[in-house]
Parts: C-alpha cells; structure tokens; sequence
C-alpha cells in the first residue's frame, strides 16, 4: 500500500478527542506530543524540516493553529498560548458522532496509514449515515461489556460467527499463523470452535447499508489465530506485526509439533 501522508482534516478527530481528555482545552505543544503518541506517525511524516526542530507530523498539527482548522469547522477555538485549543459545543457534538469509530481506530492496533485514511473518509462524507464497528473484544470479554455495548456485541457476533463458519474446513478452525488448534489442545469440550478472529484492516458498517453483504466483503481482512499469535500481532503498540513476518519467525524458531 502507497504511504499516506497525513493532513490537517484527519487530526481533528484525535485532536478533539485529546482536548476532551484534558478537561477541554490543550495548548499545541502538548497536542503534538499527544497525537504523536495515539497516531504513531511513520514514514516521510518523520522527515525533520530543514532548518527546523519540527518533523512534517508536527509541521502539521501547528498548521491547525496557523490555518484556523478547528475554527472553519467551529469546533474549537484558540484562546491563548496557555490555554490553547479549547473544544466547542459542536466540536464535542461531532466527536460524540464518530467516538466509537475513533476509539476502534486508536485501540486496535491498525497501522499509521489505515488509520489516517479512514479518519479522512470520515471527515469528508457528507451525509449523516452512521458508523458502525465491530469489536473482537467485546465477544472475548462479553460480561458488562456486552451489557453496555449490546448492539456492537451483536454485530460483532455476527462477524465473528461467519468467519469462523468461512474459516472452518473439515470441522476443524485453527490458527492461521501457528496452526494451533484449540480443540486439539483442551478437548471439544473445552476448546471446541474456539479461536480469535484478527482484523487485519479496520472493519466498518454503514447504517444504511446491507449487515450481512458488509461481513460477507470484510471476511477478506480477518484472520483466525490462537490467543498466542494473536497478543505476537500487537505485542507492538506502534507498529503490529505483518502475520506474513510472524509465519516467518513460527517457522524458523516454533518447536512444537505441526499437525
């Protein structure tokens, strides 16, 4: 995939995300270093500027300040050098609108590019559909979690339940990195159809949009894997393991025995 160099439209979800954070308000300094650490910025966005301290990825987060981003969307509004950026009525009604989006982007591991081009799908649709996610984890976890996110639990167990249904062959669903299987292990009692489902690029569903045609086109971007590889895939927080790079390292280092 082409790199992606990021724009000032894609910031202002996190950015806001970050002021609300901070009580409602963030000066730029801190802002820079903030979105440095939940955006993880790779790539030609690291190029420091001649003659400059500022690398293209800070470059880009004074230039909201600069070019009145967040005031041309009255999301936000600059009030001083100590003060900084503080969030707006609006600019808090459009983080409410996209959070689940946002805190499925950030939380997952997704690299610096999938990241910024969904962030700027985002920014640029013009209607008010809504975005939908689906979260491994909350079928994992289930408990409270599925109490308080009910609709996301069912939606996701629907994504889950197809892909494993995909993954299955001859009754059997094992890791695709491994090939542990679960049932092998702790009996089919135990470990029967169990398996976790990676998602290998970012997953949406539009509200207006076909559920089961939606999990039919994302089957492509999932994977199953065991708990294991699974946790090896995002041991990195900035930058997740290609599953072609652990093959890799399973074959020339794993010890246990292939069926």
């Amino acid at each position: 995939m082409p790199e992606i160099r990021i724009t000032e439209t894609e910031l202002i979800l996190p950015s806001l995300y970050l002021m609300q954070l901070n009580g409602g308000s963030i000066t730029t300094s801190e802002l820079i270093d903030k979105l440095r650490d939940i955006m993880k910025p790779t790539g030609d966005d690291l190029t420091i500027l001649a003659g400059r301290a500022d690398d293209k990825f800070s470059q880009k987060v004074r230039n909201l300040k600069s070019h009145n981003t967040f005031e041309n969307y009255g999301y936000a509004k600059h009030e001083g050098k100590d003060k900084g950026f503080v969030v707006t009525n609006e600019g808090l009604q459009h983080l409410e609108n996209n959070i689940a989006v946002l805190t499925y982007l950030l939380i997952n591991d997704f690299t610096y590019n999938d990241i910024s081009v969904e962030l700027q799908q985002i920014e640029s649709r013009k209607d008010n559909v809504k975005i939908e996610v689906f979260d491994e984890n909350i079928i994992i976890q289930e408990g409270i979690k599925r109490i308080r996110e009910n609709n996301v639990y069912e939606r996701s167990k629907k994504l889950r339940d197809y892909a494993i249904k995909h993954f299955t062959i001859d009754g059997r669903i094992s890791c695709s990195c491994c090939t542990f299987n679960f049932s092998d292990f702790y009996g089919t009692k135990i470990g029967g159809n169990f398996i976790e489902i990676h998602h290998v690029k970012p997953i949406f569903q539009y509200e207006d949009k076909n559920l089961i045609k939606t999990i039919a086109n994302a089957v492509q971007n999932l994977t199953p894997v065991c708990s294991n590889c699974h946790r090896m895939i995002h041991k990195s927080w900035d930058k997740p393991l290609e599953i072609s790079t652990l093959i890799s390292n399973i074959n020339a280092n794993g010890v246990f025995n292939k069926p």
